[in-house]
């Protein structure tokens, strides 16, 4: 066992290092768990940390001391680390560790957290990821509006809150997410609706787009923008309601 330990850690090949690690994943010798824990923090090659990751989602019991650790490490690449594994492990006993990092300073910390929540946490984490709502890039934004998706219609309610925010970064993100839940959030589609009649441009256009995603329930709502004076949101309602059929 020895041999694999010393091939994870020295390996000059990176497909050295992942045959590795693969077999790491199957063994239960000692100190297998501490040996991948290490590496999980070291090892420079993605590749490799992902099975890595596989491995350890193996040894979840043994694991999970160490994995819940390096959440609360001070290094952000731990607790991206430690995130990511336990979201593939998917205990919702984990989600009360994994939640704090959903509002981490570190974008890609947050960023690996908004998975990591949704699949311990389940509609647990509708409350703490729309926290989230506006914040960062576009990639930032697309993982939150991802995480919503995987709640499913349960997080209909948390977002259509978020439509009425004074911020309107949040309430164009809000509406975007709806979209992303796709006839699971058409029960939103009053509320998506009112906000073709937002203050901000932006979140009158993603709007109509959001109404195009709800399916039957928005045709409506996509009617009545079609036939409004506003030129760009009537033929934006159009192309949608032509989608339609």
């Amino acid at each position: 066992m020895s041999t694999l330990f010393d091939q994870l850690r020295h390996a000059e090949t990176i497909t050295g290092r992942r045959h590795a690690a693969l077999a790491l994943g199957t063994s239960h010798e000692e100190g297998v768990v501490d040996v991948l824990v290490e590496r999980l923090r070291d090892e420079p090659d993605g590749h490799v940390r992902e099975d890595i990751t596989w491995a350890l989602v193996q040894h979840a019991r043994e694991a999970e001391g160490q994995l819940l650790a390096l959440l609360t490490s001070d290094v952000p690449h731990d607790r991206f680390s430690g995130a990511h594994v336990l979201s593939k492990i998917g205990n919702p006993a984990h989600f009360d560790a994994v939640a704090p990092l959903v509002l981490d300073e570190h974008a890609d910390v947050a960023l690996k957290a908004y998975r990591a929540a949704a699949n311990t946490g389940g509609l647990r984490a509708a409350e703490v990821l729309a926290r989230r709502l506006g914040d960062g890039d576009e990639w930032q934004r697309d993982a939150l509006s991802d995480a919503f998706r995987k709640l499913g219609e349960g997080a209909v309610p948390v977002l259509v809150a978020a439509l009425d925010s004074e911020s309107s970064d949040v309430r164009d993100h809000a509406v975007e997410a709806l979209g992303y839940l796709g006839e699971h959030a058409a029960s939103a589609a009053d509320a998506v609706e009112a906000r073709v009649a937002d203050e901000y441009e932006p979140v009158r256009l993603t709007a109509v787009s959001t109404l195009g995603q709800l399916g039957e329930a928005a045709r409506p709502a996509l009617e009545r923008v079609a036939a409004s004076e506003d030129p760009v949101l009537s033929a934006l309602a159009k192309r949608h309601l032509e989608r339609l059929g």
